[in-house]
């Protein structure tokens, strides 16, 4: 058994799919295929169950995906500890973070942090499904740190530190018979069609709660994950939505919200397993960072 077949697949097993799987890990879709093939010929097991769309584990898959992470992360650690030895830091961290991080800029933090540790390589992933399950994959393993948006203060398995915090405001275009108000609330929004974000989103979730303590229910008529279209579908009138102030802009018109709503940047880590000198480093950095 080597080290490669079990990286190949965590990625496959991780990702749901052979070609993602590749992609992760930067070798062709053949060479996961073949690798993941004689490790089930040396298991005597068959480890995933290839179907349409979708890439599964079955029980013996399942039974061993923890052992992996364990060999990979003793690897790892093993690294680490000869690295020390030398007086550097090596490694790679594997960073999830959000479609929109607002001010807080993380092409120049890894700038930065590249030009401290050369020796760290930073695998960047963006998520188009949400901080939830951005925070699934750092308890699982499958991210080692994730820039995520959420109220919660603690979670099972994950430690949340914030790093940003900005409000929410109503936007609408600006001829909406809104756009002249001062100030407006979640009562007033009640027949209004919505421009929402998948639930998952931090955002949404803030939204929903603030909707259900108003008890209030909005009409949402279009679901987006880029915040660029729904500026773009509100100033053609399609759709009112609640956004992060920092990325509204002059297209449209933004209003304070009565209630104190806020969208936050925050860093999640595991708290069940311990960080390879890399991702220590990486997490010192953008804590650093805090804009709180």
């Amino acid at each position: 058994m080597q080290p490669h077949q079990l990286e190949y697949f965590l990625a496959v097993a991780d990702t749901g799919s052979f070609t993602r799987g590749a992609e992760r890990v930067g070798v062709v879709q053949s060479a996961v295929s073949a690798a993941i093939a004689q490790l089930e010929r040396q298991l005597g097991a068959k480890l995933l169950e290839r179907g349409y769309h979708r890439v599964g584990l079955t029980a013996e898959g399942e039974a061993l995906l923890p052992h992996a992470r364990a060999v990979l992360d003793a690897i790892e650690s093993a690294r680490d500890a000869v690295g020390a030895a030398r007086g550097e830091v090596s490694g790679t961290v594997r960073l999830g973070t959000l479609t929109f991080t607002g001010p807080w800029d993380v092409a120049d933090l890894l700038r930065d942090f590249q030009g401290r540790h050369p020796r760290v390589a930073v695998h960047l992933r963006q998520t188009i499904a949400g901080s939830a399950t951005s925070m699934a994959d750092v308890r699982s393993g499958a991210l080692d740190l994730a820039l995520v948006s959420t109220h919660a203060e603690s979670l099972p398995g994950l430690r949340i530190d914030e790093i940003h915090r900005e409000p929410l405001v109503f936007v609408c275009s600006h001829d909406h018979p809104l756009a002249t108000k001062a100030e407006v609330s979640v009562a007033d929004f009640g027949d209004l069609p919505f421009i929402d974000y998948p639930t998952g989103w931090g955002n949404r979730t803030v939204v929903d709660l603030a909707f259900a303590a108003a008890s209030v229910v909005r009409t949402i008529r279009t679901e987006v994950t880029d915040f660029h279209l729904a500026l773009s579908l509100v100033c053609r009138d399609l759709g009112v939505t609640i956004l992060p102030i920092s990325a509204v802009d002059d297209s449209v018109t933004r209003i304070p919200l009565r209630e104190p709503l806020d969208w936050t940047i925050n860093l999640a880590r595991p708290t069940g397993r311990k960080p390879s000198q890399a991702t220590a480093r990486l997490t010192e950095a953008i804590l650093a960072t805090a804009r709180v």
